[in-house]
């Protein structure tokens, strides 16, 4: 099966960057030398060709990646709390960084996506190392919104840093853009959990102008799996 996970590298250079295979390289050394290091003490243990390891980290970066959800999953579900660390040290030593990359860039294309959406609003991403500020003007109204990635992310949840006040707009509002950050990424089961919380925000700050307001039932302006406005009672 070795060619079909060689086909992986340019999809995943695709959405994860040029140097997907340098990381799936480089984490795949890091397999190797724990596992090795792990078999020391078994005398029948045959070392594998470093293109094995090599193989099962190009599949952990793509579950990573296209599953967050299931490879957290994963990870909570190992007996060993020692297993637990090694993957976690191993995520955020060489796969966090990359797939936060591809979170700002999937977040940048959303955003340029749904411009026209944004009328007389200027909305911009800037990212902090690990944190995401989706920053909107409108007139003389002007706020930022934060995500902060913790550094095994996906396996460990974003939070999202909404400030207590916002000029113009009522605090319970901002709050509940807050509690749909934290819906989408403790449940949302499809990658590009950030990027969608980001652009989610930046068209609620929209709509709010318009004068539509957030659900009082599930406290939701957007639906979280559509994005739509609901054309109907929320049936919650």
């Amino acid at each position: 099966r070795a060619a079909e996970v060689a086909s992986w590298g340019p999809v995943l250079a695709r959405d994860v960057g040029a140097d997907a295979e340098a990381v799936a390289e480089a984490a795949g050394s890091r397999i190797g030398k724990a596992l090795r290091l792990s078999d020391a003490g078994d005398s029948s243990a045959e070392p594998l060709p470093a293109a094995v390891y090599t193989a099962a980290a190009h599949v952990l970066l793509l579950v990573l990646r296209t599953m967050p959800v299931v490879a957290r999953s994963f990870w909570e579900s190992l007996p060993r709390q020692r297993d637990r660390n090694l993957v976690e040290r191993l995520v955020s030593r060489h796969f966090s960084q990359s797939l936060i990359q591809a979170e700002a860039t999937a977040a940048q294309v959303l955003l340029e996506a749904i411009a026209e959406r944004l009328p007389d609003i200027e909305a911009g991403i800037v990212r902090r190392n690990r944190q995401f500020a989706l920053q909107l003007t409108k007139e003389e109204v002007k706020t930022e919104l934060t995500i902060q990635v913790p550094e095994a992310f996906p396996l460990r949840f974003p939070s999202a840093d909404l400030p207590e006040k916002v000029p113009g707009i009522p605090i319970q509002n901002v709050r509940n853009w807050a509690l749909q950050g934290r819906q989408i990424f403790s449940a949302r089961k499809e990658p590009l959990g950030v990027s969608r919380v980001l652009l989610i925000w930046a068209r609620s700050f929209a709509l709010f102008f318009k004068g539509i307001e957030d659900c009082p039932i599930c406290y939701n302006l957007l639906h979280l799996t559509t994005h739509t406005i609901p054309r109907k009672a929320c049936p919650t």
